[in-house]
């Protein structure tokens, strides 16, 4: 008995959709490299690593502990992501390379502030703050300019 209106899958995409496992892809010219995904990641398929010497940012995958759940692409704030069921046996025990930038460094302190991409999108969004600060050097900043002038800059 057929079914009408359904297409017939052939073996390679029935063992696709049964995969237990998953395959991110990401939109090179949507990514900012902040991270997000990487954090909320729940098996650790994604991670971020912040290189201080080298300078840079990198955003990594691996395979064989993606499980297709999705929290990457719903958490991405550039929906720059997309997961689907996939297994590929040669890439189980590699670790892929899906973002790489240039690490902004902080110009007061020296301190990792994020990915050059990130951060000149924050410059983009957000014109009075001052972007090339880390965490700490921006607080300090502000709290001499509310100290310095009694009112929020």
């Amino acid at each position: 008995m057929e079914n009408k209106g359904q297409k017939k899958l052939s073996r390679r995409e029935l063992l696709a959709k049964l995969s237990p496992l998953g395959r991110v892809e990401q939109d090179a010219a949507k990514c900012t490299g902040c991270g997000l995904c990487a954090r909320e990641c729940p098996t650790g398929a994604l991670e971020a690593l912040t290189d201080a010497e080298a300078g840079t940012f990198r955003l990594l995958f691996k395979h064989g502990v993606c499980v297709a759940c999705g929290v990457c692409v719903k958490i991405c704030p550039e929906k720059a992501l997309s997961v689907e069921r996939r297994l590929e046996p040669e890439s189980l025990g590699r670790v892929t390379i899906l973002f790489e930038d240039e690490l902004i460094k902080c110009s007061e302190c020296g301190a990792p502030v994020g990915p050059r991409r990130m951060v000149e999108k924050m410059r983009s969004k957000v014109k009075t703050v001052r972007s090339e600060l880390c965490i700490a050097c921006k607080s300090q900043s502000w709290y001499s300019l509310v100290k310095d002038n009694g009112r929020h800059p």
